[in-house]
């Protein structure tokens, strides 16, 4: 009897620590090691992230599925760079073969992180965050280690996805409007200290919005664009005079570099929104306050 209840215990135990295991969130990035290593797993999809199709069909790691950067942030007649219908997403997943049951791992090429980053966030965006990790360093540094690398497209079959939205991963001005001056928010500006400060960005308004803390998102990463070590990315964001714990709210020119911003606090654990639309929609909008470092327009 003593040895049944021993043997019931055990059982318990082992069942609640593979359900944890289960429910274990992916982590923000995997390294090339990681993916050798899983690269034949049944549910695992690489996506190929990039601008065209050229890149692709000179080398890819293998079994990657191309992934047209256009497809999940399009243009409008408004805007330059913004989140398309859920419908239009729904499909475009369920045709790469994604699941919700699907392991993801995003690859940049030529170095394109903030694409990359953006598509992280879309995913995010539709519930698929926690199933979803970035290759650090892309199929640059599967390359540069002399890993395998195909030309072959893989075959696969049209899958079946429901989006569990998490709305406030992307969010719009009157979001950050609503923000301006709140305890435990900090609105971050990824661009160049140039356009933050108003020198130039080809917008409407120069400067920046009212408060926010300038992260240029290209001190993000090394000249491999991997994203630097954790101790290194928190010296960043504290240099920047961003307080652990805060809120983030992240902009840049259009809704793209911002992301790389995005993933690094997430990946220190800040929670994170990304201002799609972000300067080019605020400074064309008048009723929105523009900052310089000499002068403040007042809310109309």
């Amino acid at each position: 009897m003593m040895h049944a209840r021993i043997l019931m215990t055990c059982v318990l135990i082992l069942s609640v620590v593979l359900t944890l295991c289960a429910d274990e969130s992916a982590p923000v990035f995997v390294t090339t090691a990681w993916l050798a290593d899983h690269l034949n797993d049944p549910d695992l999809i690489i996506l190929n992230v990039a601008q065209n199709k050229r890149d692709y069909r000179r080398g890819h790691i293998p079994g990657t599925r191309f992934l047209w950067v256009t497809s999940f942030a399009t243009p409008n007649p408004e805007l330059s760079f913004e989140l398309p219908a859920v419908e239009h997403l729904d499909t475009l997943l369920e045709g790469l073969g994604v699941s919700n049951d699907s392991r993801i791992i995003l690859c940049g090429v030529n170095g394109n992180v903030s694409p990359t980053a953006r598509m992280y966030i879309t995913l995010e965006y539709l519930g698929m965050g926690d199933r979803t990790s970035i290759l650090d360093g892309g199929f640059d540094a599967w390359k540069a280690e002399g890993r395998p690398i195909s030309k072959d497209t893989p075959t696969f079959k049209r899958s079946s996805f429901t989006p569990h939205l998490q709305k406030d991963a992307i969010v719009d001005g009157e979001y950050v409007k609503s923000k301006l001056n709140t305890a435990g928010v900090t609105i971050v500006d990824a661009r160049a200290p140039q356009f933050y400060n108003g020198n130039g960005g080809g917008f409407p308004r120069v400067g920046h919005i009212p408060g926010a803390k300038n992260l240029y998102f290209a001190t993000l990463v090394d000249t491999s664009n991997k994203y630097l070590p954790d101790d290194s990315l928190r010296a960043k964001f504290s240099a920047a005079g961003i307080p652990s714990g805060n809120d983030i709210i992240t902009y840049c020119h259009v809704g793209q570099t911002a992301s790389t911003v995005f993933v690094a606090a997430k990946r220190l654990g800040y929670h994170v929104h990304l201002y799609d639309g972000s300067f080019e929609d605020w400074s064309g909008r008048d009723e929105f306050p523009v900052e310089l470092p000499a002068k403040k327009d007042s809310v109309r």
